[in-house]
Formats: structure tokens, sequence, C-alpha cells
């Protein structure tokens, strides 16, 4: 597991066979299965999303919160 959404939703790296270094969305807790995450940005019917693009939309999150934080100090 990569990330907790809350409400017991999260994402998982896969660490092997064919969806290697894909993530992939479990709403198990809503009763929806195990699917790929899918980013519509990458395609007109959203392309599985890499560990590297999903981490990379991750720091960029981080820091757009950092930066409102720190903007909001002043």
């Amino acid at each position: 597991m990569i990330a907790h959404l809350g409400c017991a939703l999260r994402e998982w790296l896969v660490v092997s066979g064919p969806e290697r270094g894909r993530v992939w969305s479990d709403g198990r807790a809503d009763g929806v299965d195990l699917a790929p995450l899918l980013d519509d940005k990458l395609g007109d019917k959203g392309e599985p999303v890499t560990f590297t693009r999903w981490y990379l939309a991750w720091l960029e999150q981080a820091e757009q919160r950092q930066f409102a934080s720190a903007a909001g100090d002043g």
C-alpha cells in the first residue's frame, strides 16, 4: 500500500507481474473492486498510472499545499 485515502480507500503499487510498476485503486470498502488507477490527463480513455507519475503528482500536490500554507502565514 502506498496511500490511504481515508474511509478504508487505498492505492496499491503492483510490484510483480505484468502490471508491475503501476498503481491500482482499492475501493473495496465502497463495494468497488480493485482497478488500475487511470490518469485522464494522459490519454482519451485514461492511461494506467505508473509509480513515477503517481509520485510526481503527489510531490506536486504536497508542494502546492506547503506554498499555500506558507502564504497564509504572512
